[in-house]
């Protein structure tokens, strides 16, 4: 009975969420050479887009990704279909860079402080030349 309450409860929060998120930034990263590498990001700006974030999704395009700004607390890949990575950030750095594997419902924190989150699809950062340290701009 309890699962039946979850996901009625979680379709509720989901009739109020538009998915794509309406709202929208660009990202772009100078990565380890010195290139800039630019996302077209959706931003969850609601509680209940936040709480919803990738969930649902078949897929990311490959120079996409969702911004969460300012974050509280940890994240976790429940009900999110497909591997990400999530890059911290604080100020205008990456301070750290963690794995997510699809419908992992482990809690991923940054494990120094941080005050954002991109997460783009598995396998970006090695592609693109992206490490810690590296620095960010939003637009």
């Amino acid at each position: 009975m309890s699962i039946f309450i979850n996901m009625k409860l979680l379709d509720l929060i989901l009739e109020d969420v538009n998915i794509p998120f309406k709202a929208k930034t660009k990202i772009t990263i100078v990565n380890s050479d010195g290139e800039n590498i630019t996302l077209n990001c959706e931003v969850p700006t609601t509680p209940e887009e936040k709480m919803t974030g990738l969930m649902y999704r078949e897929n990311l395009c490959d120079n996409c990704g969702m911004f969460f700004e300012p974050i509280e607390g940890g994240f976790w890949m429940k009900n999110v279909k497909i591997p990400l990575e999530m890059i911290f950030i604080s100020g205008d750095r990456i301070v750290d860079i963690k794995k997510a594997k699809p419908n992992d419902e482990t809690i991923i924190n940054s494990s120094v402080e941080a005050d954002s989150n991109l997460e783009v699809n598995d396998g970006f950062c090695k592609s693109n030349n992206i490490t810690v340290g590296n620095q960010i701009y939003k637009s």
